[in-house]
């Protein structure tokens, strides 16, 4: 378990230069003959990466460019698009036909989460590897791992960021579904808030939407119009995978707002793709390395560690698995006062000096609305 940690920084390293297109085959990510596998064609091993769709510019693509440096590594392996909700009836269809093409590794989301714990009982030849969710060890079969992120505490610091920008005094965070992983950003968003309010004597306000898909980008674009509209808000947090488009497309039709991005350094990606106006308005993002993460734990499959199985790992700011973007951007659009005081909060939760909410400490959803209603 402490090797995947550990090699976190210099995956990390890697993945941004997969995510820019500076990937190569070369490419040394602490994975001892990684390079020399890659040259000679011989294979380690197929691994499926299992997936709603791709293009969210998030969540889904921070994952592929992970795939793209464990391919260039020398590993087979191929992403498969199971679609949105609608289709859940066809996921384990999905999983299976990965399983029946030979995939030795099966890296999915929360998602598919119960699918693949069933599956990894059927199969136990299989490895599988679940993502983004916050599993007990007594839940998962001996051939099953989880990764869990603390995206509370990265949550926390966008919250203080919003909560120091806002000029109206309300901000917003918009979701794609609410599931308890999704909760558990609100909840930290809104911890950021609090802490804020607390420290500088404001009242900032917070308002919550679902939109209730991944991909309704046209509703999520609504939602924040009217949040704009009807609710004076001018920061907007999404936390919605390629719903988040729209809350980007809406604040490039608003004046004096700002969205803050998701998972992958968002304006980085709109900035380099089809639609370089949507980056002019995000401030930052909140990221989570889902790519680093699953590039780590393959590289400590392949040098022989095998402690991750049957065990749930936390990955945290501690780790450098959770963040907020500091580009450019931000500093020339963000006070240096607040960027400081954001920092410091974010040395003090990798310290344990100060511990984020989380939706995981509630014993309940009344609790977690109690909390909510706090800053609405």
């Amino acid at each position: 378990m402490k090797k995947l940690v550990s090699i976190l920084m210099t995956a990390a390293m890697s993945l941004s230069l997969a995510a820019c297109g500076g990937s190569s085959s070369g490419t040394d990510t602490s994975s001892s003959g990684s390079s020399a596998a890659a040259d000679s064609g011989e294979s380690k091993g197929k691994i499926a990466y299992i997936v709603g769709a791709l293009g969210d510019k998030s969540f889904s693509d921070s994952g592929e460019a992970g795939m793209q440096i464990l391919k260039s590594e020398g590993w087979e392996e191929k992403t498969f698009e199971l679609g949105d909700a609608s289709k859940a009836d066809k996921y384990e269809d999905g999983i299976l036909d990965a399983i029946d093409q030979g995939y030795q590794y099966i890296l999915g989301s929360s998602t598919y989460m119960e699918i693949m714990a069933k599956l990894a009982e059927e199969y136990p030849d299989v490895k599988f590897v679940g993502f983004d969710e916050n599993w007990s060890d007594d839940q998962l079969p001996d051939n099953m791992t989880c990764i869990f992120y603390a995206q509370n505490e990265g949550s926390y610091l966008v919250g203080m960021l919003a909560a120091g920008m806002t000029k109206t005094g309300t901000v917003a965070v918009d979701v794609g579904v609410e599931n308890p992983v999704i909760n558990d950003f609100v909840t930290g968003f809104v911890n950021g808030v609090m802490d804020y309010n607390t420290a500088h004597g404001t009242s900032v306000k917070v308002v919550k939407a679902a939109v209730d898909s991944w991909t309704d980008p046209a509703k999520m674009k609504e939602i924040v119009l009217d949040q704009a509209r009807n609710n004076n808000a001018d920061i907007f947090y999404q936390v919605a995978g390629g719903s988040g488009d729209g809350l980007f497309e809406a604040c490039t039709e608003l004046n004096d707002v700002w969205a803050i991005g998701v998972d992958s350094d968002q304006y980085a990606m709109y900035k380099d793709g089809e639609n370089p106006e949507k980056a002019d308005v995000i401030l930052t993002s909140m990221l989570k390395e889902v790519g680093n993460s699953l590039v780590s734990i393959m590289h400590s499959i392949e040098n022989g560690d095998d402690s991750m199985w049957g065990h749930t790992t936390h990955l945290g700011l501690a780790q450098d698995s959770v963040g907020i973007v500091d580009n450019d951007f931000y500093e020339a659009n963000t006070p240096e006062d607040l960027r400081n005081e954001i920092s410091e909060a974010a040395d003090k939760i990798k310290s344990g000096e100060l511990t984020v909410k989380s939706y995981f400490d509630f014993e309940n959803d009344t609790e977690y609305n109690a909390y909510l209603a706090n800053v609405q």
